[in-house]
């Protein structure tokens, strides 16, 4: 399924989408926010007799479908309670209603700036290693949340009572995964048979049948065992709120694409997406795959020390498959004037160093 357009909700709906959440709140202002395929708006409320203006987000199906939003809420609420990763707390979640659009959820604003994906790689060395070293600590916390129901490998899902208005619980047996596959190899052609199907229309084509041969060996040849935990997979600049001078992760937001993998999968993603190395075409870009890593590995072991020595060992399988993702996405990129070609030029070499077995 194709992913639709954001629709756009009157002003007057929005209010009573808050008033649903939360009553004695006036609605003072609703701006669209720019955040992906589904509807966002940033709201101001105020209180009764209180002047004050506080920050909401709303995030709302675009379609009336569900778009993993109930799940959404769910996970931030058990994130927010079962561990210190900083995400926003959702007020309260509407999974149905006969005149509102729906589902949707209400969540407190953080702090933090919005960064660009490609700002990654601008970056100072020191700032980028203090985000890499918190991204590691709040995955390590991520991947030791115990899941009751997160036993197999797929799409993580929400499966408890629907609400109305209310703030999920936070329980974590609300999770569980959805067309579960019994094994990680299973699972994970799947998934990249999907990512390859988008890569044949991507401007990377002619790596297409070479990438489907490499990937398709590097999955007969994978060694187990493999325990599913709960991934965090949709990594970038763009879905977090930082601190842009520090590196400070303030929020990270977007939960929506949540999967069951195992550790080292999702550890993998992050090493090569924040380490901005597909922007290494660019001119006085360096490829920091190493300080990235190191800085990772780093925070990872301070919050899951028992599951790091499982997560140390780079996985060229995982890498390729982050750079297809890269690929299939490039065109959603944004470059400086007559640098793209460059940039494609170097995706093509690192995938070619890949194909070819030159790169550790």
């Amino acid at each position: 399924m194709g992913k639709p357009d954001a629709r756009e909700i009157p002003d007057s709906t929005v209010e009573e989408m808050v008033r649903s959440v939360e009553p004695d709140r006036e609605v003072r202002t609703v701006t669209p926010a720019e955040r992906g395929f589904c509807t966002v708006y940033r709201i101001g409320v105020s209180g009764t007799g209180d002047e004050t203006t506080r920050e909401r987000y709303l995030k709302a199906s675009p379609d009336g479908q569900a778009w993993s939003i109930p799940m959404e809420s769910r996970i931030q609420t058990v994130l927010e309670s079962r561990s210190s990763i900083p995400v926003p707390e959702v007020i309260g979640a509407v999974d149905d209603h006969e005149a509102l659009p729906t589902p949707f959820y209400l969540m407190r604003a953080l702090p933090g700036e919005e960064l660009a994906y490609e700002r990654v790689c601008r970056l100072e060395d020191d700032t980028l290693g203090r985000l890499a070293r918190e991204t590691g600590e709040y995955l390590g916390e991520l991947h030791s949340i115990p899941i009751p129901a997160v036993d197999r490998f797929g799409n993580v899902r929400h499966d408890g009572p629907e609400l109305a208005g209310g703030r999920p619980d936070g329980d974590p047996t609300t999770l569980a995964v959805g067309n579960p596959r019994e094994t990680w190899p299973a699972f994970l052609r799947e998934y990249t048979e999907r990512e390859l199907e988008r890569h044949t229309d991507s401007r990377f084509s002619a790596l297409t049948p070479e990438l489907n041969r490499w990937i398709e060996s590097g999955i007969e040849a994978l060694d187990g065992p493999f325990e599913p935990v709960l991934g965090r997979n949709d990594h970038g600049l763009h879905n977090l709120l930082v601190d842009p001078e520090t590196g400070e992760i303030t929020a990270m937001l977007d939960w929506g694409y949540t999967l069951a993998v195992p550790a080292a999968f999702d550890v993998e993603f992050a090493v090569y997406l924040y380490s901005g190395a597909f922007l290494a075409g660019l001119p006085d870009v360096p490829d920091r795959r190493p300080l990235v890593r190191e800085a990772m590995l780093s925070g990872y072991r301070t919050t899951a020390p028992d599951r790091a020595e499982a997560v140390s060992t780079p996985e060229p399988l995982y890498e390729a498959i982050a750079m297809v993702r890269i690929m299939n996405d490039f065109d959603h990129l944004d470059f400086p004037d007559g640098a793209e070609a460059t940039v494609m030029d170097r995706i093509r070499t690192d995938a070619r160093a890949l194909l070819d077995g030159e790169l550790d």
